[in-house]
């Protein structure tokens, strides 16, 4: 099977360069058609490589797509983080808000398998925001939703230190003309896309959530802090500093949610080195009120989880 795969490709090649009038889209399209069948059959390296091929005829959402659902499948860690790059890309260049959603959720889903569970998290409620009539992407939702409230300390070291996690990019787009000959000051693409920062430093989301207005940890997730401070002190990183960084609702005071934000942050630096002393000047704290919320909702759920704590590696 896997040589009349690579023979098809190779007939393709052929055919594509005599047609010589071959569009862009039809060339890569016949690569694609064949991927589908591979990556039906189980067949899913060969996908990938029929997916890599017609990329290179043709960049589409749907090549990167296919290549990154083939990849994956592997447990190699090169594939799986060629895989988070293709979905990636995947988003970037969708076209609808169904593609979007699809792209994130599927990241979504290699992330959980690989215990980054915040930032799956962060993933696909950005999906189900795009796309509220998925069962497939609600369900999963609840799913990952139930493992970030009760974190182990493995989910949590996984997001920090083995994540495979990358930011999304955003392809700029043509604003669309409107009746009346202006132009439409909003568009769905972005309306669920959460601004939350971007860096090259690993970091994680920790459900540690505050009653409104205040430093209190709400009851549900005040266990969280032993396991995030069990985790941040790991003997396999005695060195490592890391940053906390405060978030509140979009209620209230911009500027007075940021001073609470940083009064969060100090309040939980205290708390993880009563709990693990070594962690004693090796965190930084910082405060961002609400700008850079993590479920872009507008119900109580968005606002108690957007009430967090952030840690960044640093």
């Amino acid at each position: 099977m896997k040589r009349s795969s690579i023979a098809m490709g190779l007939i393709l090649t052929v055919g594509i360069a005599a047609g010589g009038e071959t569009n862009c889209d039809e060339a890569a399209g016949q690569y694609l058609r064949i991927a589908h069948e591979r990556d039906s059959a189980g067949e899913h390296e060969q996908a990938a490589v029929l997916a890599r091929r017609a990329l290179d005829v043709c960049r589409s959402y749907e090549g990167y797509e296919l290549l990154a659902e083939s990849l994956a499948h592997s447990l190699g860690h090169d594939d799986q983080t060629a895989a988070v790059d293709a979905f990636v890309s995947a988003h970037e260049l969708a076209s609808t808000d169904q593609q979007r959603a699809r792209a994130l959720f599927r990241y979504a889903y290699l992330l959980n398998q690989n215990n980054d569970v915040q930032n799956a998290y962060l993933l696909i409620h950005q999906a189900e925001a795009l796309d509220p009539a998925s069962e497939e992407i609600t369900r999963f939702a609840h799913r990952v939703d139930h493992r970030y409230e009760h974190p182990t300390v493995s989910d949590l070291r996984g997001g920090l230190y083995d994540s495979l996690y990358k930011p999304l990019r955003m392809a700029a787009a043509p604003v669309p003309e409107v009746a009346g000959g202006g132009r439409e000051t909003g568009s769905s693409a972005n309306s669920a896309e959460p601004k939350i920062a971007a860096g090259a430093a690993p970091s994680i989301s920790i459900p540690i959530h505050f009653e409104t207005g205040t430093t209190i940890v709400d009851a549900q997730t005040r266990a969280n802090i032993a396991v995030l401070a069990a985790a941040l002190a790991d003997p396999a990183h005695p060195d490592q500093h890391y940053v906390f960084v405060g978030h509140a609702d979009v209620r209230g005071n911009e500027a007075s949610n940021v001073v609470l934000t940083q009064r969060r942050a100090e309040a939980m630096y205290q708390l993880v080195v009563q709990a693990q002393p070594s962690l004693q000047g090796r965190v930084e704290v910082t405060g961002r009120g609400s700008s850079e919320p993590i479920d872009p909702g507008h119900d109580e759920r968005a606002y108690r989880a957007n009430r967090r704590l952030q840690v960044l590696v640093k």
